[in-house]
């Protein structure tokens, strides 16, 4: 299957079953076979969490329409074929990325479609230090794409309500000060965009860290990660508008 006919098949299933997921509806007809792909790059702890993997692959499938192996897998930035076998991929840190080859393939993979999303665990992240992730990937992005820009994504853009209705009381715990995040007021996204396309996001709400560590949090974690999977397939290919 082409990857073009992957996101038709996935944006039909998404329409079909999107609208009867806040009434409880069980899921339709499911599309296309898609995957959940951990991107591995040279920063520590890329695999942190990633025998959580499985569980948020169940999670997709029961809560969606998708039909989404349940198996996880990992794709480095060297192998451009397998990478683009996944139109959308989860990473800790993609600005540890440096080789002239790897930069190559990234660049590639945005081109073709490919959506990335950066969520670093909270760990350690003080404000000051969580400015300056959030600056490092600015700039690895706009060095792969010339001319990307990055811009917060407002409290009401559709990412927060593509699918599920997710605000910063699903993602945020009091554990997390304990973890060295500052409180927020809201999520925070940060949209990376080549013209009117959202080819990245970056999270900075440890959305991982949430599935094994802190049972309360787990399912506004994971309903986030549903939304960013369900906009990038489905909503990136179009002038993106904050919500009126």
């Amino acid at each position: 299957m082409t990857r073009q006919a992957l996101l038709l098949l996935f944006a039909i299933a998404v329409q079909v079953t999107g609208s009867t997921r806040a009434a409880g509806a069980p899921a339709g007809s499911r599309g296309g076979r898609v995957g959940w792909a951990r991107l591995m790059t040279p920063a520590g702890q890329s695999g942190i969490h990633s025998d959580q993997d499985p569980k948020l692959a169940k999670f997709i499938g029961k809560e969606t329409s998708l039909n989404i192996d349940s198996e996880w897998y990992t794709v480095g930035p060297e192998d451009l074929a397998k990478l683009c076998a996944f139109p959308f991929v989860y990473v800790k840190d993609v600005a540890a990325i440096s080789s002239q080859r790897d930069l190559q393939n990234m660049a590639e993979y945005l081109r073709r479609g490919g959506f990335v999303f950066v969520d670093p665990c909270v760990n350690g992240y003080t404000e000051g230090r969580r400015d300056a992730f959030v600056q490092r990937h600015v700039e690895w992005f706009a060095r792969v794409i010339p001319g990307s820009v990055v811009r917060e994504l407002p409290d009401g853009h559709e990412i927060y309500r593509c699918y599920f209705n997710v605000g910063v009381d699903d993602v945020y715990s009091p554990d997390m000060i304990r973890a060295g995040a500052p409180k927020q007021s809201h999520i925070g996204l940060q949209g990376i965009f080549q013209g009117d396309r959202m080819i990245a996001v970056i999270s900075m709400s440890g959305l991982e860290c949430g599935w094994p560590q802190t049972p309360g949090r787990a399912p506004g974690c994971m309903k986030m990660i549903v939304n960013a999977y369900v906009y990038a397939m489905t909503r990136t290919r179009v002038a993106d508008r904050p919500a009126p």
